[in-house]
Order: structure tokens, then sequence, then C-alpha cells
């Protein structure tokens, strides 16, 4: 009965411009979870019907019939204002107590969390995180995309990342993850710090890999192999000075990046697709030159029809 008192109430004091953003928080989350709908229909038929207790209601004053006019009217106004504010509360990048942010194709932005620590996303990328972290733990999710996490230290706060099968736990630290849904890998890249990759747990377990600076893990998504390398670990943060740096790449991954920055379809044979190779671009440079570029370095012929690229091995000359 307390319940269905305070649901009223709420409903009263939203239609009344009178809830603070907390409240507005309690408000729209029961109406996502439909608690609200009975005392929002009766706040609407309150709003809709005429006065009651008129003696003469066939003989209704020219402004009797007006106002009524005007609280139907209020009434349609009031349910499509709360559906335009549920639909830009869902839209907005705060909606509960997690915070979601994506970037779209050339955007990158600079997050800072509740802890003060500080991520940087890339393009086509999609990260989520509380508002509000735990009192024992900060934990963030990378969904989609690549992101350079420079972590404030804090022993009695472990820090953790998850993303596509892999956690990150660290203490105090800056690295960088890649986990675009198109590459076959996920590689972890430590610049300072350590850290620890663990692999989801599967009938052998859980397998973990520690990180120093200038070394990258490796996650093959379908194998779930996970193996460490040394690295020059520049190279893999280049994106965040507006570089795109291909270190020792295989070439599906660099069709697969061509193609999702591009909005492209790239054909080649196997053969070439299991080239591995090493290069710069900015990451304003079109298409046509990069294609030039990785054609001229890689002896390969490529053709550009109806948005789509055939990439071939040139023909030896007779």
């Amino acid at each position: 009965m307390e319940d269905k008192r305070f649901q009223e109430e709420l409903v009263r004091r939203y239609v009344a411009n009178a809830l603070s953003r907390e409240e507005l928080d309690i408000f729209f989350r029961l109406l996502a979870e439909g608690k609200l709908d009975e005392s929002l229909a009766r706040q609407l038929d309150e709003e809709a019907l005429p006065e009651t207790g008129r003696v003469k209601p066939l003989r209704q004053k020219p402004w009797t019939a007006v106002s009524r006019t005007f609280r139907i009217a209020a009434s349609v106004v009031l349910a499509i204002g709360i559906g335009f504010c549920i639909w830009k509360y869902r839209a907005s990048p705060i909606f509960g107590n997690t915070v979601a942010v994506a970037t779209g194709k050339g955007e990158r932005k600079e997050i800072k969390l509740p802890d003060g620590s500080t991520v940087w996303l890339n393009e086509s990328s999609r990260m989520e995180y509380p508002r509000h972290f735990a009192a024992h733990q900060r934990k963030v999710v990378l969904l989609d995309g690549e992101a350079y996490f420079d972590i404030r230290h804090d022993k009695s706060k472990p820090f953790f990342v998850a993303a596509s099968g892999t956690t990150t736990r660290v203490l105090g630290t800056a690295f960088n993850i890649r986990s675009y849904h198109f590459l076959k890998s996920i590689l972890v890249t430590v610049t300072r710090g350590k850290v620890e990759v663990e692999r989801a747990g599967d009938v052998a377990g859980p397998e973990r890999k520690i990180l120093l600076p200038n070394e990258q893990v490796s996650y093959d998504v379908r194998t779930r192999e996970i193996r460490k390398v040394n690295v020059n670990s520049a190279n893999a943060v280049a994106w965040k000075e507006g570089r795109m740096l291909f270190d020792n790449e295989s070439f599906a991954n660099v069709i697969a990046i061509l193609e999702n920055k591009f909005d492209v379809k790239i054909l080649a044979e196997e053969s070439i697709r299991e080239y591995h190779m090493t290069a710069e671009f900015a990451s304003t440079d079109s298409l046509p030159r990069i294609l030039d570029l990785l054609s001229m370095a890689n002896n390969l012929d490529y053709r550009l029809e109806n948005n789509q690229i055939t990439l071939t091995k040139k023909r030896k000359s007779i």
C-alpha cells in the first residue's frame, strides 16, 4: 500500500514538474519497469474527464467546454511529453547507474572516470562504466573497439576491464586494449606499470598472463589461445596522435580495419590475406592513397568498382 501511495505521489509531482534529479531517476526506472502504468492512466483520466458535480451538464458555459477541451489537450501533451522524456532519457549517455560512451568513425573521446582515471576511446568504439564505483573494486566494460587507460593507483580498489572473453586487472598503470568485433584477436599492450590478463574460464580453467611495459597479450577469440610477445608499446597507441600504424599486422586485419573505416568491401585471395606488414598512415589519409601505398609495397594491383575493392598479385612481366 505504501508503494502505491509513493507511486501516485511520484506521478503527481512529475506532472507538477517538481521532481529532483534523484526522483527523476526513480520515476523513469519505475516507468521502464511498468510500475507506473496504473498511476499514469489514472492521472490522464483525471486530466481528461470533465469536472463532476455539475447540476446542468447539458448547458455548459462556453468557457467550461473550452476548459474541458484544454484539459483533454493537456492530457495528450502530458502523454506525448512523457514519451519524449523516456526517449530522451534513454538516449542520453546516462541511464540509471550506467554511463555509456560511444564514438563514430574518425572520432576520438577523452573520458574522466569517477575515480579520476582517464580513458581515451578510439573511433567506432563503445564503453560502459558505473557513475559510482563499488566500494571494493572499479570495473568498466569495453563493449567494442579500442581504448587507452591511464588508471589511478588504489591498492584497496583493483581496476578491471572486461572485453570479449578477457578480463584485465590493474592496480595503477597505463595500457591499451584493442577489441573490435571484426578482428579475430584482442590485443592488450602495457605502456606503464603491470597488468594481469585473464581468459574466461572453461573446462581447463582460466588462463592468466602477467604483462610489464612493452609486452602484449594476444587472445584469439575463436581458438581461445592466449600468448604473450614483446612489442614497442608506442606503436599500439599511435592512434591517440592521429596515426594509423600497422606493426607486423596480418593483411587480413588491415583489410578488416579499412573495411570498417571506409565502409567498403575488400576482396583478396587467402595468400594475400596471410601477408604480414608494417606501415604507417595519417588517420585522415584517403582510401586511394592507402591502397596505392599498400599495393606498391606488397607488389599488388587493386581495382575499385561499386564500392568494392579487389586486390590481386601483380603479374610478372614477360
